[in-house]
């Protein structure tokens, strides 16, 4: 059963626009709510929308691991694959165009330049599928929108900069969009996702913590080093599963790998002075 409410955002009061700026990067513990705006097959001719369920367009949040993975929708398919009006019955394919939202919606940020960014761990999803980060900014009613948007490639960071402040800006979004077929769930496994987490560090940063991995490739054993204090290490599959997880206090870290199938990962290394994503090779 699909669980709808509404998503609802307002202004009150007066705002004072002095064009501060903020940076938001990835968190899996902000507030996400999910909107969907459902389309008929041409992805063009408007039907409804309505606010959803974050975990019903379908997306997952880690708040563990931080990490967002964004799949296409499966649950208007599978709820009721009877259903003429979700799903084809002569073709067996979903009958609707699915533009999931996973947003937070912040009137907080009004009147400032605004910078959303985060880091793609993997991006396997379907090419039938489009997927992209985003800032909206409506006017009150939401007839006017203005947006700041970027593909989701895997392997790299995105940066989205809002800087078109206007007073008649009163609703600020930013999050993700995927858009395509609504599908059925026994596809899932082939239909690939979107994984999203934290921004990760410039080359300049990266220069400056100095943290190196060895042996790379490595059979059993994984060393980590920095120039300062390392805070936590996590190791993610290409999928965008966490397969190792540890908090750490030194600078100097050894972790048992030797359990890990063998393969590419990514491992993404916390300091105090930001976080840095590696490339492992398990051997």
């Amino acid at each position: 059963m699909k669980q709808f409410y509404l998503l609802m955002a307002g202004l009150i009061g007066m705002v004072s626009f002095s064009n501060a700026q903020v940076t938001i990067d990835v968190d899996a513990n902000d507030p996400w709510e999910g909107f969907m705006n459902v389309f008929e097959i041409d992805c063009s001719t408007f039907v409804f929308n309505s606010g959803w369920a974050v975990e019903d367009l379908k997306t997952e949040i880690n708040t563990g691991a931080n990490t967002i993975t964004l799949k296409p929708n499966f649950n208007t398919y599978c709820d009721d694959p009877t259903d003429p009006f979700w799903v084809n019955q002569t073709t067996g394919e979903g009958n609707k165009c699915m533009d999931a939202n996973t947003l937070v919606a912040d009137n907080t940020l009004l009147g400032q330049e605004i910078t959303f960014q985060g880091f793609v761990v993997s991006n396997d999803l379907d090419a039938g599928y489009t997927t992209k980060a985003y800032i909206k900014v409506f006017n009150a009613d939401f007839s006017v929108l203005k947006e700041e948007s970027a593909p989701l490639v895997a392997g790299e960071n995105f940066v989205l900069n809002y800087t078109n402040v206007e007073t008649e800006d009163a609703n600020v979004q930013y999050g993700f969009q995927v858009l395509g077929r609504n599908a059925n769930c026994a596809d899932e496994p082939t239909l690939g996702s979107v994984v999203v987490t934290q921004f990760t560090l410039g080359v300049d940063d990266v220069n400056a913590v100095n943290i190196s991995v060895f042996p790379n490739p490595t059979t059993d054993q994984l060393n980590i080093s920095a120039n300062e204090t390392i805070t936590n290490i996590t190791i993610y599959n290409l999928l965008g599963q966490v397969v190792l997880q540890q908090t750490q206090d030194t600078s100097n870290v050894t972790l048992d790998v030797s359990q890990l199938p063998t393969g590419n990962y990514i491992a993404r290394v916390a300091t105090d002075s930001g976080s840095q994503n590696l490339k492992v090779v398990k051997r």
